[in-house]
């Protein structure tokens, strides 16, 4: 048998061939990595925004590294003295099409002022609980893309795009200790000025964001993919688009988070025995490093699994709540061989997760249930984390108001961790 490195650079050449567009400068979409910090379990893109001062001739791009928030109203959410370093900084300033199509905060903007003052806007993170207020300048930004779905081009595009920063993130204690991994935020919202919607409006590419979350399951190598503007998605070694396998769900309307992801769990299954979700309205968060449930469905959960499981207790590791012996656990390519929990939703398509997205290893001999008890007084019946949505294809067509996801790429010998060329 070919050597799996091999088959890996086989597979790139196939997808290469067979599905490069003649057309060089048609963009099918825009492909970015997503890389994870197992210290802080943050999913994040490193990309450049703006040009470096520098002594020489030619000015270099600054790298950063920031957050996949798929709640951030914001485009890209800087710090701004790191957003000021660029010699390409431009403030957006009051009365301009750019400020005026943000819509400001009503007082950022003071009609009897002589001198046209920044333009502000508070954008909502998925980081605070409250919007944070932040200055708004446009600035370079150079993005990848693919016009296969697979491969991408060796140089990206740069676009002129409204990018926002805040003095906030030194001083908020739920944000300082993220900055040692990551610069800011990418916002991928359900808001006009959000990345998603300022590509759109100048490429013309469908309004859909992708996400293919990595996990330590998947290849030792690689990244994951964050798709703006659709399909097809591939994933080596399986040859053909992954959307095939999709199954889909209505996206759901929420006044209070507008911007935000919701989708209607029913219920859950686990074996054959169903756990009831009476609230409504579930949120997918990729700043959750868990998924987090409501108590009630949360001790369900925990009860149904082990009964149907039957493994060893252990002792609670924090900050799980249920967590079992590692010794004599069946292992498969789904992971640890345990119970599929299914998440029944509106429409009556299941979300399938396998060991590898319900157990987490805490130790030699120890894995834990990979759910969080929220309390009684969580707003909304669960967050589904990153670590449930690793190696899982999910797509928000938000056009549509659809979410559509495959469940785990394991399935198919495939992970999203992909060595694409980036």
């Amino acid at each position: 048998m070919a050597p799996p490195r091999i088959i890996h650079f086989l597979c790139l050449i196939f997808f290469t061939l067979a599905n490069t567009s003649h057309s060089l400068e048609k963009i099918q979409a825009f492909l970015q990595p997503i890389r994870k910090d197992d210290a802080t379990s943050l999913y994040y893109c490193p990309l450049s925004i703006g040009m470096s001062k520098s002594s020489g001739v030619n000015h270099l791009p600054i790298s950063v590294n920031l957050a996949i928030d798929l709640g951030g109203s914001a485009p890209f959410l800087l710090t701004c003295a790191a957003a000021a370093k660029s010699i390409s900084y431009h403030p957006i300033k009051c009365g301009s099409s750019r400020c005026t199509y943000a819509k400001p905060d009503l007082l950022s903007c003071p009609n009897n002022s002589k001198k046209r003052a920044t333009c502000h806007k508070s954008f909502s993170t998925s980081f605070t609980v409250h919007p944070i207020k932040s200055r708004l300048f446009r600035d370079t930004v150079s993005l990848l893309y693919t016009q296969n779905g697979f491969t991408v081009r060796d140089s990206g595009i740069d676009l002129p795009l409204t990018v926002a920063c805040t003095d906030m993130w030194n001083v908020d204690p739920l944000i300082k200790p993220y900055l040692s991994v990551v610069n800011g935020t990418l916002g991928l919202a359900k808001t006009h000025v959000s990345l998603p919607s300022q590509l759109v409006s100048s490429y013309k590419v469908p309004l859909k964001v992708a996400l293919c979350l990595p996990s330590s399951y998947g290849s030792s190598s690689g990244s994951g993919a964050l798709y703006i503007g659709g399909g097809p998605y591939f994933f080596a070694p399986y040859p053909n688009d992954v959307s095939k396998f999709f199954a889909s769900t209505p996206l759901l309307a929420n006044n209070q988070s507008p911007g935000e992801y919701f989708i209607d769990v029913k219920s859950i299954q686990i074996g054959g025995k169903s756990i009831l979700i009476a609230k409504k309205g579930t949120k997918i968060c990729t700043l959750a490093p868990y998924t987090v449930l409501h108590s009630s469905i949360y001790k369900a959960l925990v009860l149904t699994f082990a009964g149907k499981a039957k493994m060893v207790k252990a002792p609670a590791v924090k900050p799980f709540g249920s967590c079992f012996s590692y010794k004599g656990l069946e292992k498969t390519m789904m992971g640890s061989g345990v119970p599929v929990i299914e998440l029944v939703l509106s429409g009556g398509a299941k979300w399938k997760i396998y060991g590898s997205n319900s157990l987490v290893k805490v130790s030699k001999d120890v894995v834990c249930l990979g759910f969080l008890d929220g309390g009684v007084n969580l707003k909304e019946a669960m967050v589904i984390g990153g670590f449930q949505m690793e190696d899982n294809m999910v797509e928000f067509d938000i056009k549509a108001s659809k979410f559509s996801f495959t469940s785990s790429l394991l399935l198919r010998n495939a992970s999203c961790s992909q060595s694409r060329l980036f």
